[in-house]
């Protein structure tokens, strides 16, 4: 749009924020973390990264030898900073090819290219009180939110609820704090279990 207004999002269209990177940027694999039998976190290298707001996303690409590319987005799991580094929180889907590369193949040292980030209307600054409500990987990008208010040490008021089916699917389940309700599913300890 003239003038660099932000764009917006559209029906198959993904809005781009002011700050995104519009170019494909090379990230390096610097650690991996389990989170759960089927969630692990990714820390990206990313010299170049422009940062982001909390909530928003970027654009994956791996690029096999023969030239074909698979692209993903995903939700970025860490708090803003000015480190260069970004985290990502993937469960393994069944027959995913870039989910099932980063579960089975990827190691630290791998790279590959991310763009963004991406989309501003999820995104939250930390400049109103928040409610947020997740369930399995949806907590990602509500973790960002977390992490930011506590980093920045915010008074606003921000509350989680988080569904998972059960404690050993609730991702960051050791990093959950005071302003965190968990509730499960299927297996749950007392007073734990969803019941509506």
């Amino acid at each position: 749009m003239p003038g660099g207004a932000p764009r917006f999002a559209v029906p198959g269209r993904i809005a781009v924020s002011e700050r995104a990177e519009s170019t494909w940027q090379t990230a390096t694999v610097t650690e991996i973390r389990r989170e759960t039998p089927h969630a692990a976190t990714f820390r990206l290298a990313v010299p170049r990264w422009a940062g982001h707001l909390p909530g928003q996303h970027l654009m994956l690409r791996l690029t096999a030898g023969d030239g074909y590319t698979a692209q993903r987005h995903y939700s970025i799991a860490s708090a803003p900073d000015d480190s260069g580094h970004i985290e990502l929180t993937l469960d393994r889907v069944a027959d995913g090819e870039v989910s099932g590369w980063f579960h089975t193949v990827a190691r630290p040292g791998d790279t590959i290219e991310v763009r963004g980030p991406l989309s501003g209307f999820f995104a939250w600054p930390g400049d109103r009180p928040a409610l947020l409500l997740g369930a399995g990987s949806g907590v990602v990008p509500l973790m960002s939110m977390i992490r930011h208010h506590r980093a920045r040490g915010l008074e606003v008021p921000l509350r989680m609820l988080v569904s998972a089916r059960s404690p050993e699917e609730l991702i960051y389940a050791a990093e959950l704090g005071a302003e965190t309700t968990p509730v499960f599913t299927r297996d749950a300890p007392p007073g734990c279990r969803w019941a509506g």
